[in-house]
């Protein structure tokens, strides 16, 4: 009989869930304040006025450290994975890690090559080439995400591999399955989308705080006025690809959605969840609609 020790099963996962959590507070953020910045090197390029470039500068700061630490807790993840999951690594390595490895070779590439030159090329290269780099940096950003959430949705819809009964490990059969699989698609949209929203959400927060507070004006209004079309546009997006991914989990994990919508004893034609406190020692208790 397989002996488990479960104290360090739970500490594993403890250990994996704060990483994750640490990592996704300031990952999304990244994703949206990366194309915001992109948008007002854009309007400084187009307009020539030096107060946007100030602008740009601003942000990107601020983009910078949630990046460099987004950086530091993703790859310390991608470390728990052999650390701490060594067994799942080694069975699923040859579909699980490819996504893994093009977001490394390919996208963070990108991201990191082009980041260098969007942070400290101003007075080095032309101003054509450092917008190039910043929205390199914006794209490259996003295409990490799409890799990393290709392989989660893997995990949650195993697509394009077979068992190998010799070797005991599952191998990729179709890579374009995996990387084209409905829950990945759904996946990628809502969770960049939402980061587009975060970002728009955060520039509007502290724009708003400078006019309040009657500083740095200027920058304030500009600022504010880009992230609100930002956010508008990006609001009705996340509306739309939450649907979509709400559809894939009732089709490929009903179990998932029943937990969404606190349904632990299983029901038919139950109306939506608006709102919910979860209950330790029984059903939650919920407002329907």
């Amino acid at each position: 009989m397989l002996d488990v020790d479960l104290s360090l099963v739970n500490w594993s996962r403890a250990q994996f869930a704060m990483t994750a959590m640490y990592h996704w507070i300031f990952v999304p953020l990244t994703l949206g304040l990366s194309f915001l910045c992109a948008m007002f090197e854009s309007i400084y390029i187009r307009t020539g006025d030096e107060k946007w470039k100030a602008i740009t500068k601003f942000w990107m700061t601020l983009f910078g450290i949630n990046f460099a630490i987004g950086i530091a807790t993703g790859i310390i993840l991608e470390f728990e994975f052999g650390t701490n999951w060594s067994n799942y690594s080694w069975m699923v390595g040859d579909i699980f890690g490819a996504p893994l490895a093009v977001e490394g070779i390919f996208a963070f590439f990108i991201e990191a090559t082009f980041f260098a030159v969007m942070f400290f090329g101003w007075n080095r290269v032309s101003k054509g080439f450092h917008l190039f780099s910043t929205w390199m940096v914006a794209i490259g950003s996003n295409l990490s995400a799409l890799w990393i959430l290709v392989a989660n949705a893997w995990m949650q819809n195993p697509v394009g591999m077979v068992f190998n009964p010799e070797t005991a490990r599952f191998e990729m059969e179709n890579f374009w399955a995996v990387l084209f699989s409905p829950v990945a698609m759904s996946k990628f949209t809502h969770a960049t989308s939402s980061g587009f929203l975060l970002a728009s959400l955060f520039v509007v927060a502290i724009s708003s705080w400078y006019l309040l507070k009657g500083r740095h004006m200027e920058m304030a209004k500009k600022s504010l006025v880009v992230a609100s079309v930002f956010g508008l546009l990006s609001s009705a997006y996340v509306g739309l690809t939450g649907d979509e991914a709400a559809f894939e989990v009732a089709q490929k994990q009903p179990m998932k959605l029943a937990a969404f919508e606190g349904l632990y004893k299983g029901e038919q034609n139950a109306g939506l969840v608006a709102a919910g406190i979860l209950k330790t020692w029984g059903c939650p208790t919920s407002i329907s609609f």
